[in-house]
């Protein structure tokens, strides 16, 4: 991401010169979260689709629909930017796979659950899995949600996400740690009752 550090090239401020017209910070936001994003669309592509859709495509559309969008994006804080861009990519995702037939992975309950509306499993995780760390995801406060995502899903260093963020890299981490804990707390009742759920009596 260069120089993380810069609070002048911070994705916020460029954010705000978009706002105010000035056409050169779209090339710079692009610069700066572009391989942020293709980090992070690598791993949601599926099988079936990276001979058909590519990443780079994906990516493309993505792009031209945030930009698209940019003078309307409400992000009352620097981490909401990065949970838009992820719900784009995902989204244009979701709608390759179903003009190609095959069905997303949809949770208990169907199309208006949160977690099948939120992303799909990437090639390497159960389903399941999947669905109950979208859950958990989903319980948490927006701002610690994003901590996640920033952490997990862009892979952003504690110290990239220090400077988008105007906080400290320990602030971030003891944070990001609280979020965790409480995403862990979030999946032990359904484990608990899947636990019970297989129980037999004899």
């Amino acid at each position: 991401m260069g120089d993380s550090g810069d609070v002048g090239n911070t994705t916020a401020f460029l954010l705000q010169r978009i706002r105010d017209g000035d056409s050169a910070a779209r090339s710079a936001l692009v610069a700066r979260i572009g391989p942020l994003l293709q980090r992070f669309a690598r791993g949601r592509v599926p099988q079936l689709l990276r001979h058909q859709h590519d990443t780079a495509d994906l990516l493309q559309i993505t792009w031209l629909r945030v930009l698209e969008r940019l003078p309307q994006i409400r992000t009352d804080s620097p981490d909401d930017f990065f949970a838009y861009l992820r719900t784009v990519l995902i989204n244009a995702l979701r709608e390759t796979l179903r003009r190609r037939g095959a069905s997303p992975v949809i949770g208990p309950g169907g199309e208006d659950d949160a977690a099948a509306s939120a992303a799909l499993p990437t090639a390497e995780v159960d389903p399941d899995d999947w669905l109950a760390y979208e859950q958990s995801l989903q319980r948490l406060e927006p701002a610690h949600r994003a901590l996640v995502l920033m952490r997990f899903e862009f892979g952003m260093s504690f110290a990239e996400i220090a400077a988008e963020l105007g906080e400290s890299a320990d602030g971030v981490r003891m944070k990001l740690n609280r979020a965790i804990a409480r995403m862990a707390s979030a999946c032990e009742p359904r484990e608990t009752g899947s636990r019970m759920g297989d129980s037999k009596p004899a």
